[in-house]
């Protein structure tokens, strides 16, 4: 089996396990409701989205120029997904003794070991993104998005009924404890792909760059590759639809109540939205290249918020919709947002482009602190449809983003 053969296999096999784990911790479902059944309300689930978006943007910020100048990567990687499973693990332990611990420590407790997990996120995300553009073909690039989102859909698939039976079976806490012990376990499966990868050494270009150096340089950066600003702009306004959905858990909970039964309904009816939706966006992405699917999201995201204030009054059947396109935008942003980044970069500068779109995606990191405090403040209709708004706005950048589809395999 050739190198890139090899690679390709052992992105697979991480993309595969990271799913199932993915799906026990979800951030827009499960962390919520854990938040709301521990006694929290929309500013404790704003600043853990926060944490959990925020943490790896600050990051990329503070550590991309030193990951730019190292020859290999996957040393840092397999750094930040041990850290990974040790947050994971740890959360489960302390849910054994939920019920003995004040809630306001609890979560506190939970918000630090999730600090962990996100900033871990820091050195697993910037590598992850360059090991992946220089160790796959370019021609196998469209195949690769696809097919990964393909096989985690199915992991999805297998998982989310377990989830689901988990939340449902066990009362709280014992119920979180699995979700949380599962993930850690499955994330530690994962670890081994990328422990099978054989990294291509690729040698820094220039010197490194200090924190404030590479401040200096992102106007730079941001003249001689337009693309780049643009990206930016997308990243930033499509963020807010992103991270307002783990808001939409705490919405319904006013609605309808919320049951682990409930919360296990919400995340297969998302994940159901993920799967089949898969064979839209890989026609899309096969027809009109990487800028048709995040057309796509942006279009589901403009529609979202408005979605969740026109069903709310329904049945919860009908209020399920809500879930079923937020499963639909995430699987759009999952296959197009990378491989996007990775076309308008080079294997030279991918790592610090990424830490540059980090450094400027901060009003994104912040959003989630914002619009808890709004909706206590204005509620929740004003701060939707500013969503709805902002995402919508996101259409306009796109054009000028990779001029035409990037080669099919």
């Amino acid at each position: 089996m050739n190198v890139m053969k090899r690679n390709y296999y052992a992105f697979q096999w991480h993309a595969i396990f990271f799913a199932l784990t993915a799906t026990f911790t979800e951030i827009n479902t499960v962390l919520p409701s854990l938040i709301v059944k521990v006694g929290g309300g929309t500013v404790q689930i704003g600043l853990l989205t926060a944490i959990m978006v925020g943490t790896p943007i600050i990051g990329q910020l503070l550590f991309a120029s030193y990951l730019h100048m190292q020859p290999r990567k996957r040393g840092f990687l397999l750094l930040g997904v041990g850290l990974r499973v040790a947050a994971l693990a740890t959360v489960a332990l302390i849910l054994l003794v939920a019920e003995s611990i004040v809630p306001q420590i609890l979560i506190r407790l939970i918000f630090v070991l999730m600090f962990v997990f996100a900033l871990s996120g820091t050195f697993a995300g910037v590598s992850y993104t360059d090991i992946l553009g220089k160790s796959i073909a370019v021609e196998q690039r469209n195949q690769f998005f696809v097919s990964r989102q393909f096989f985690t859909s199915v992991a999805f698939l297998i998982s989310a009924p377990v989830s689901r039976w988990v939340l449902g079976h066990f009362e709280y806490p014992l119920n979180y404890v699995w979700m949380f012990g599962l993930a850690s376990g499955l994330l530690f499966i994962a670890f081994f792909g990328f422990w099978a990868i054989d990294e291509p050494v690729e040698q820094p270009t220039g010197e490194a760059l200090s924190f404030l150096k590479v401040l200096r340089a992102i106007p730079q950066h941001l003249r001689d590759n337009p693309q780049l600003l643009r990206y930016i702009l997308l990243v930033n306004l499509t963020g807010f639809g992103l991270t307002v959905m783990p808001f939409y858990v705490a919405y319904a909970s006013q609605h309808y109540g919320l049951t682990g039964a409930q919360v296990g309904n919400y995340l297969m009816v998302q994940i159901s939205g993920m799967i089949l939706s898969n064979l839209l966006w890989g026609k899309f992405v096969t027809k009109f290249g990487f800028r048709g699917v995040v057309r796509g999201c942006i279009f589901c995201g403009t529609l979202l918020p408005v979605l969740v204030l026109v069903l709310s009054g329904m049945t919860l059947p009908v209020f399920l919709t809500v879930f079923f396109l937020m499963g639909v935008a995430i699987s759009a942003r999952k296959i197009a947002f990378e491989g996007l980044l990775i076309e308008i970069t080079t294997n030279e500068n991918r790592a610090l482009h990424k830490g540059i779109v980090g450094a400027t995606s901060l009003t994104t990191a912040l959003f989630p602190l914002v619009a808890g405090g709004l909706i206590l403040w204005l509620g929740y209709l004003p701060v939707f449809l500013l969503v709805s708004i902002l995402v919508a706005s996101a259409w306009f950048t796109v054009s000028g983003i990779v001029s035409k589809p990037s080669c099919l395999s």
